[in-house]
């Protein structure tokens, strides 16, 4: 009697609350344990909409938002701020919890929406896998999707659209993804920060928080992971500020950009996405911006991305790049078709080694870029070091006026066909690389290497050499020289990068 007296007058406490404040008062049911992962935010499902919440603001209001959880999808309409309580989250996903059938060795439900989907590019290796948004979470954790026949920790979709899984849901956490989107824009002049999203089913270059097309929007202090495509788009607009967000879990990307003019990236961690095998060749890893101008990037930390670390492609221009720190990515850093870059400052380390043959497996890569300039980065354990590479292109601007200078660079000799330079440029046609005119060059830059001489080729211009001295003979080198043990050491510990190189 007393329990429930209690739970009365908590209740109606609550009621009292939301009818001061405004505040989505949090349901009144009583909760059984449903989830191993989070049990408190899966028993605290708002009575109100977020987007009932939006709707009710005036222009230019913030909007306080309290610890409850959102299964939806927003429209952001007017100028707002969303401020997110600790504890408030979207999830693009449905808790099943009953309607299980067991028919043979597997359970079943449905149905699934039918996601729109393009014929993407994926990894020959994993069968189409990144053309299938479908999600299944089994309490928190991602079940692997199959074309048919799935075994314990998968699940695969029949032609009915029916979940199918070898795992008994009785007594478990069973959340479906059912849409595509967290928050859709329809207004300049947003703000949204404090919130844990999760599970969307976007197509790939979408993002499930976008601005859409909408001026100065920022996004910040925000947990934002398991989308389908790219988890958070920053599209045809100026003036977007992306600040100290986790961001991980991308299907396709942590971060789509594209037309994105005078905007900020800065203070992020975006972490292991193209979770489901897209051609990192196409587009997929870390963060890829795409035509656009006067864009920093800086301070953020990128790591684990089967991609690209951060990429920049197709007529970009002005992009500052600085103060990241980068590792364990297939390609660190990639300025790529694009122009006067700036690349300083930047602490990269064990990239390339998921594809050690390849030419992009390197600390920075600039690719068919001109006028950009490279200097100040450390840049240890990588395939390779440093590449600047001139291939005979349609869509680019000749390979002209870069400039790679007062560099750190670590690297050891480990034989990799084809591959594993401290500085590289590489021209596969006959081009301006190596033309005078062109004044691409390198000066003061210093390398580590376990020893001062080697039969192994460590730089290039025109042709592979061995030699540091000969190397600086070119203009792709000046004043190049080796470092001491003592001082590699020196420099890597105060970077706060590793002091040998990981076994692969």
């Amino acid at each position: 009697m007393k329990r429930t007296v209690r739970l009365g007058i908590v209740v109606l406490l609550l009621s009292i609350f939301s009818s001061l404040s405004g505040v989505c008062p949090v349901s009144a049911k009583p909760f059984s344990y449903v989830s191993r992962i989070d049990p408190v935010l899966a028993a605290t499902t708002c009575s109100l909409s977020l987007q009932s919440l939006v709707d009710a603001a005036a222009p230019g209001a913030v909007v306080t938002v309290p610890a409850c959880m959102y299964r939806e999808t927003v429209t952001i309409n007017k100028p707002l701020t969303l401020d997110g309580q600790p504890g408030a989250e979207i999830r693009g996903s449905d808790v099943w919890s009953s309607g299980w059938k067991k028919r043979g060795r597997y359970w079943t439900r449905g149905t699934v929406p039918a996601f729109a989907q393009g014929n993407w590019p994926c990894e020959s290796r994993r069968n189409g896998r990144c053309r299938w948004p479908e999600q299944v979470f089994f309490d928190g954790r991602p079940l692997e999707q199959v074309a048919s026949n799935p075994q314990s920790g998968q699940f695969a979709i029949d032609s009915a659209r029916r979940v199918i899984m070898a795992d008994d849901p009785r007594g478990h956490m069973i959340e479906v993804t059912t849409r595509q989107y967290w928050i859709t824009g329809q207004s300049d002049n947003v703000t949204i920060q404090g919130f844990t999203m999760k599970h969307a089913a976007t197509p790939a270059q979408h993002g499930a928080l976008s601005n859409d097309g909408y001026d100065n929007w920022t996004i910040q202090n925000n947990t934002l992971s398991d989308a389908h495509g790219a988890v958070v788009s920053l599209l045809a607009a100026s003036g977007l500020k992306l600040l100290n967000n986790d961001i991980s879990r991308g299907g396709q990307l942590g971060v789509h950009g594209w037309q994105v003019s005078d905007s900020l990236v800065q203070g992020n961690h975006i972490h292991d996405n193209n979770t489901d095998a897209f051609d990192a060749g196409w587009e997929a890893g870390g963060l890829k911006i795409s035509s656009s101008q006067n864009v920093t990037v800086s301070d953020n930390v990128v790591d684990d991305n089967d991609g690209s670390g951060l990429w920049f492609d197709m007529d970009c221009t002005s992009i500052t790049i600085a103060n990241n720190r980068v590792h364990h990515n297939l390609t660190g850093i990639m300025y790529e078709i694009s122009r006067y870059g700036t690349i300083v400052g930047n602490r990269v380390w064990e990239n390339g080694w998921g594809n050690p043959a390849g030419w992009g497996s390197a600390g920075i890569f600039l690719n068919n870029a001109d006028h950009t300039e490279v200097s100040d980065n450390i840049v240890a354990w990588n395939v390779s070091g440093i590449t600047v590479l001139s291939r005979n292109r349609a869509d680019s601007q000749p390979v002209i006026e870069d400039y790679v200078h007062e560099n750190t660079i670590v690297a050891t000799d480990d034989f990799i066909p084809g591959n594993r330079f401290g500085l590289r440029w590489l021209e596969d046609w006959i081009g301006p690389l190596y033309a005078t005119a062109a004044n691409n060059r390198g000066a003061n830059n210093q390398y580590w290497y376990p020893t001062d001489t080697t039969k192994v080729a460590r730089f290039q211009w025109k042709n592979e050499l061995t030699d540091l001295d000969v190397f600086n003979q070119t203009p792709g080198e000046e004043n190049g020289a080796y470092i001491t043990t003592a001082l590699k050491d020196q420099l890597l510990s105060a970077a706060e990068i590793p002091l040998r190189q990981e076994q692969h």
